[in-house]
């Protein structure tokens, strides 16, 4: 065999082999950088922001679509993610208005007080007054005037500053086309009540809102009976409560505060259930209660109210109607919110 293709051989064989481990060195590298890659891609796709962004999007697309039980989901799955999110706060609120669950939205509410910075709970609060009145202008505009009231109710509770003309406006009994007559260019029948017994005539009696509150009896410490109708011209702020009762006791100071506030225009007044002017009157000593109290033997009223646990208060207007009803320990701004509607309603 010739020398030289010996020597050629050896040469490439040594080639080769020193060729062989750069190679693996180069494959293992690659791979070592695709693991990275797809390492680096699921911990990003699956980060906490990857994470909130997706619930976010998923409750807006289907709230979007009308999905709401499905975009509350994820909403609720974006807050398990960030318990601090104001835009799930906002979608959870959309989806409640969405799907008419108004008393889902006060508590949507103070949970966000409590989870939110103060900032944020301040955008948070702005969102909600302003959807609310643009949804109370909305019922007004199509005459929907039992959504209207139902919104309206929410928004007393919440908004600190009220708008008085949006308020009005959801009047029924002012609202000149709340009952108007068929026939064309005939006056509403609404603009023409202005009598306690025009109003019956119209809603009826009742201790809901809009009915005109039945005119029941009650007696003072001296055995004297007096009825609801002896306040006609006054709003009247009518507490139920009984000497045991620990949250009526919690509620006299802002209710002796509404007194003060409304005076001459309204009055507040205490009514003791079943106890007798006994127990009542030493309750007003032992808490210099500076408020009427009247007496009712028993707990089911004259007119169809059965009262089933106390605290109760009810707000009427001038004429009777009814503008507030609340079970349970009313707070200061339910009381004046209240108040100021039943005060300023217009015929």
């Amino acid at each position: 065999m010739d020398s030289n293709n010996i020597g050629e051989q050896t040469a490439e064989k040594t080639v080769k082999k020193s060729k062989a481990p750069l190679i693996i060195a180069i494959l293992a590298g690659c791979l070592v950088v695709f693991a990275a890659i797809a390492i680096v891609a699921v911990l990003v796709l699956n980060s906490p922001s990857r994470r909130l962004e997706n619930a976010l999007g998923s409750g807006r697309d289907n709230a979007a679509n009308g999905y709401y039980d499905r975009a509350e989901r994820a909403y609720e799955n974006a807050l398990e993610i960030d318990p601090e999110s104001l835009e799930a706060y906002k979608g959870l609120f959309d989806v409640f208005m969405g799907r008419e669950d108004f008393d889902d939205i006060e508590d949507l509410y103070d949970d966000a007080s409590d989870a939110l910075s103060k900032s944020d709970f301040k955008d948070f609060d702005k969102y909600v007054i302003r959807e609310l009145e643009s949804a109370m202008k909305k019922a007004v505009k199509h005459e929907d005037w039992e959504l209207g009231m139902d919104i309206l109710d929410v928004y007393i509770e919440l908004c600190d500053d009220p708008d008085m003309d949006i308020i009005n406006d959801l009047d029924p009994l002012s609202h000149p086309s709340w009952d108007a007559p068929s026939e064309p260019g005939a006056t509403s029948e609404v603009q023409d009540v202005t009598t306690r017994e025009q109003l019956i005539d119209k809603y009826g009696t009742g201790y809901e809102e809009r009915q005109v509150i039945p005119d029941f009896t009650f007696y003072d410490e001296d055995g004297n009976y007096h009825s609801i109708s002896e306040f006609e011209g006054k709003a009247v702020y009518i507490n139920f409560f009984t000497t045991w009762c620990t949250y009526c006791f919690y509620e006299l100071p802002d209710m002796h505060i509404i007194a003060d506030e409304f005076k001459g225009d309204a009055v507040v007044i205490m009514i003791d259930l079943d106890e007798g002017p006994e127990l009542g009157t030493e309750y007003a000593y032992d808490y210099d209660v500076q408020l009427p109290i009247y007496y009712v033997d028993g707990w089911d009223l004259e007119g169809g109210l059965s009262i089933d646990a106390v605290p109760l208060s009810i707000v009427i207007d001038r004429y009777g109607v009814v503008y507030g009803n609340h079970l349970g320990l009313a707070d200061y701004d339910w009381m004046h919110d209240t108040m100021e509607f039943a005060v300023n309603s217009t015929y």
